[in-house]
């Protein structure tokens, strides 16, 4: 299922179900008071198992979600919730000393015709080298991701990438030779084409376009 997808379908279902909560046919309002950190935690697992992923962030994401969800349900001390934040400081701090910075040269380099990346509360950055690239989809929602094309090659008959970003921002970066055609809905965000074609006749090179969908964040598109 693409991020757009699951996006939507996610508010559709979040939007039914506190509307069955006010009409008092279910109680869902005080499951999400009890269990919201089950989702920390499903984040979390799944970005630890995704390519390109930080496991820090991951593993922060999982230890805040078991914090809140053990203390939910009464398995901690009730005063121990004052020694979370200060904790999760010294191991941000940590993590920022002892990890060595990658340069942007060193990035990991992917060969995959399609792409396909779903972010959330972290984020990602990807050097695609393809040779034959068609598209695909990233999703972003409270993070942010970094696609580097570059290097890349369109297939002959052209792209097509969807990207989404919720509370977010997505930033890709195309060869000069390239055409790219950019449409897309913003809702309390923005997306912008940057991309300055130096090939003086493109008119029989194939076309990347883009989809955008922007809620409250952004979309930059840039040689």
């Amino acid at each position: 299922m693409r991020g757009r997808t699951f996006i939507g379908i996610l508010f559709v279902i979040l939007g039914t179900l506190f509307l069955l909560d006010k009409l008092e046919i279910i109680k869902f309002a005080t499951l999400v008071s009890m269990y919201w950190p089950v989702i920390l935690i499903a984040i979390g697992v799944n970005q630890l198992f995704s390519k390109g992923h930080s496991s820090k962030s991951a593993i922060i994401l999982i230890f805040i979600g078991g914090f809140f969800q053990l203390k939910i349900l009464g398995l901690l001390p009730s005063d121990i919730g004052k020694y979370l934040w200060p904790t999760i400081l010294i191991v941000i701090g940590l993590f920022i000393i002892f990890e060595r910075p990658k340069k942007k040269d060193n990035l990991e380099e992917y060969t995959d015709d399609i792409i396909d990346h779903f972010v959330v509360f972290s984020g990602l950055e990807n050097k695609c080298i393809s040779k034959n690239f068609t598209g695909g989809s990233a999703t972003v929602a409270f993070g942010g991701i970094d696609l580097d094309l570059r290097q890349a090659e369109l297939s002959q008959e052209g792209a097509f990438l969807e990207l989404t970003a919720v509370f977010g921002g997505i930033e890709v970066k195309v060869p000069d030779h390239w055409r790219v055609v950019v449409k897309g809905t913003p809702i309390f965000g923005a997306w912008e084409n940057k991309v300055k074609t130096s090939v003086g006749d493109i008119e029989n090179q194939p076309v990347l376009e883009i989809k955008c969908l922007v809620m409250f964040g952004g979309i930059d598109i840039l040689n």
